[in-house]
């Protein structure tokens, strides 16, 4: 028998759709068909890494121009706080402000003068009549300083008396001057003279007045308006020294 020729199918294939991709989606289980959603459309945002050029650019500008706002801020904070410091820095604020105390210094003490007997004078320094030195004599009880002088007088006598007006606050003073006395308070002498310039009284070295009770003190009253001589200064020569003992 001869050999049977295979026949082919008379099966026809489906129609091809014009789109393939209706295919693929027909015949891919992996890629079922999404509903359509009214509203909602297909197309994706774009992801940031796909960002244009144009997106960088814009917010580049925009951060540039934040911090330049941001500089210009601190500039302008920078600048009134500067206004402020000086303005408190000025002179009328110097001039407002209290003064500091001064820095307290180191005080020094300062030896009072010696009380009672102490060396005034040398023998050298008063060598011939009418010599005289002036000195402070400080009192043993009160410690008071008495302002005194020294005369030494014709014939080597010593005289000293306190300058301290008696019973009054005017200072005596020794006048060897005898034009001055005669032109000042009207006295004439030939000698130095002791006078009180407060009320124009005079006082004689060589002569001596009474104080009562049998006493006598060197410095008689001869003008004004005086009531005694001159506080007394006793005197005592040790060697070459000259020493005021006691007051009256």
């Amino acid at each position: 028998m001869p050999a049977e020729t295979p026949t082919k199918s008379t099966a026809t294939l489906p129609a091809k759709p014009a789109d393939p991709t209706a295919v693929d989606k027909a015949f891919d289980r992996f890629h079922p068909e999404m509903p359509k959603i009214p509203g909602v459309s297909g197309a994706r945002l774009p992801s940031p890494a796909s960002s244009s050029p144009v997106d960088t650019q814009r917010l580049m500008q925009i951060l540039g121009a934040a911090a330049a706002i941001v500089a210009i801020v601190i500039a302008i904070a920078w600048w009134v706080k500067s206004g402020s410091r000086k303005a408190t820095d000025s002179p009328a604020a110097e001039l407002a402000a209290p003064e500091s105390p001064l820095p307290q210094l180191p005080s020094f003490a300062v030896p009072a003068a010696q009380a009672g007997p102490k060396s005034v004078a040398t023998v050298e320094e008063l060598p011939k009549p009418w010599s005289a030195k002036k000195f402070t004599f400080v009192k043993l009880a009160t410690n008071e300083e008495v302002p005194g002088i020294v005369v030494r007088l014709p014939g080597g006598a010593l005289w000293a008396f306190a300058l301290q007006e008696p019973y009054g606050k005017c200072e005596l003073e020794y006048v060897a001057d005898t034009g001055q006395l005669a032109a000042k308070y009207n006295f004439q002498a030939s000698h130095p003279m002791v006078v009180n310039p407060c009320n124009n009284t005079v006082y004689d070295p060589l002569k001596v007045g009474p104080l009562g009770d049998n006493t006598w003190a060197r410095g008689e009253v001869v003008q004004g308006s005086g009531l005694r001589p001159p506080l007394s200064i006793d005197i005592v020569v040790r060697g070459h020294s000259i020493v005021a003992d006691r007051m009256e």
